[in-house]
């Protein structure tokens, strides 16, 4: 599913800053909806051209002869700060086509055509080009009932006539034999270190069509399966998930004569690590923010995070599902502090504080590991250690207006939001610390010019903290966390 966003362009003289808006277009699995709605543009597919040619209301081969721009509304000027600010909103393009072949509509060769279209591609428009051949799948949309087209449909230049596989097909399609086709295919997915998914078929797997005729299929070497000549009417289309895989949900299509219906179905390895997480004395532990990670990760490298987040049960149950083979850990708030102050800091299982702690859970291909009990340490203190903090410019001035951060070093990542305060007129602000963390305490400004510049972090801890602390200003950028690494923390 593709998704995108139309563009508000707003013009200060020579800068510009963008404001999203929402553009659907009907008829073309997108629809038009009203700025303020505030949705996005979503692709629905596959949409192969023998499923969409019988919805598609304008189809036509032509050449882009002119193509404007226009604005769903003009210009608006207003003034901002003393500056006055050019707001153009969402446009347009009306692309003139000379059609060379109708398929599908009113339209006759040697006549001309407009159809509309975003102007960005965000929004789903579709670049057409002056000159240039395209095979224009179109639908009427909007309050006019103009033609639109867009990147979601099978719109497409035409580079050569006898060899576009959509052409070709609706060119033959008066010679097609009777009935509709349903074809498919089953993959199995397994996650990379890219942070995707690999892919691979799965051969040998029984597909059941039923409806007004009745078959069986089974998948082949590249794991596609294809009924075709079947008579139209409803079909539900069933597959039986191979042993160790996550199940296969039923998909209820229609076919028409010489249409299809397509079913792109993915499985993946079923293993489950299941249990239930517990406080330390001995209560369920509901809603908490549970992770399961490979084993191997990196705290300081996200590509490596291969991981599953759920939230516990009402009794403390998790069950962790679709898991590969590997060596897992489990934690509660291994990235991230907990929202709702049920638990605060991270915990490892079998019940350690620390990452270093943490017990290694082996699982095999479909493996299912049960009835894990995880007692979770006493939770850190709530905050009731005042911490004053003075942040001194790169002029030995007062830094006023400086942001001054508290990383908590329970996190074993610098993701969780970090406490935070502005500091005052004179540089200084105040941060409450939870007496059992130790902290690194940075700051950063903003400088005329934009840029940023920080201070160097000083680690601090919440059980015996500095009656104040002095932050420096020292480094041109806006991150001085990683000075501090360097320093070992």
């Amino acid at each position: 599913m593709q998704r995108c966003n139309t563009v508000l362009s707003f013009h200060v003289a020579n800068a510009r800053v963008s404001v999203k808006f929402v553009r659907f277009l009907a008829g073309l699995a997108v629809a038009i909806v009203a700025a303020k709605s505030g949705r996005a543009c979503s692709c629905i597919g596959p949409t192969p051209v023998c499923s969409v040619y019988w919805s598609t209301p304008v189809l036509f081969l032509g050449t882009v002869n002119h193509i404007e721009h226009t604005y769903n509304e003009p210009p608006e000027e207003k003034t901002v700060d003393g500056k006055k600010i050019e707001i153009i909103g969402p446009g347009e393009y009306v692309v003139h086509f000379v059609i060379t072949k109708s398929y599908r509509g009113d339209g006759k060769p040697s006549t001309e055509i407009s159809v509309h279209t975003a102007d960005q591609g965000s929004a789903c428009g579709f670049a057409f080009e002056e000159g240039r051949s395209y095979l224009v799948f179109a639908a009427p949309a909007g309050p006019e009932g103009h033609l639109y087209a867009n990147h979601c449909s099978r719109t497409h230049e035409v580079i050569s006539v006898e060899q576009d596989p959509d052409i070709q097909w609706i060119e033959t399609l008066s010679k097609a034999p009777p009935g509709g086709s349903i074809f498919g295919s089953i993959q199995s997915l397994s996650p990379n270190l890219d942070g995707g998914y690999d892919r691979s078929p799965v051969q040998g797997v029984a597909v059941s069509i039923g409806g007004k005729q009745s078959r069986t299929l089974v998948t082949d070497s590249q794991g596609k399966f294809r009924a075709d000549g079947v008579a139209p009417g409803k079909y539900v289309v069933s597959a039986q998930a191979p042993a160790q895989h996550s199940r296969i949900a039923p998909v209820t299509v229609t076919v028409q004569d010489r249409s299809c219906a397509e079913i792109p179905w993915f499985t993946r390895l079923d293993g489950h690590i299941r249990g239930h997480v517990y406080f330390s004395d001995g209560t369920p532990a509901s809603g908490l923010y549970l992770t399961l990670k490979s084993a191997d990760f990196d705290p300081h490298n996200p590509a490596t995070w291969q991981s599953s987040s759920i939230t516990s049960g009402a009794d403390g149950l998790f069950d962790f599902a679709q898991l590969s083979p590997g060596s897992y850990v489990l934690a509660v708030n291994m990235d991230f502090p907990a929202v709702d102050g049920k638990y605060y800091r991270s915990a490892f299982f079998p019940g350690g504080a620390n990452r270093s702690e943490a017990a290694v859970i082996s699982l095999d291909r479909g493996e299912q590991v049960d009835h894990l009990r995880f007692f979770l340490p006493p939770d850190s203190a709530s905050p009731s250690v005042s911490l004053q903090v003075k942040v001194i410019g790169q002029d030995g001035k007062p830094a006023a207006n400086a942001s001054v951060l508290a990383y908590d070093e329970i996190w074993q990542t610098t993701s969780p939001s970090p406490l935070y305060a502005t500091a005052g007129k004179g540089g200084e602000a105040s941060l409450d610390l939870r007496p059992t963390s130790t902290y690194l305490v940075e700051a950063f400004v903003n400088l005329p010019d934009f840029s940023q510049a920080c201070a160097e972090p000083i680690e601090v801890s919440g059980q015996n903290p500095p009656s104040s602390l002095v932050l420096q200003i020292a480094h041109p950028v806006g991150n001085c966390l990683p000075y501090a690494q360097r320093r070992g923390y």
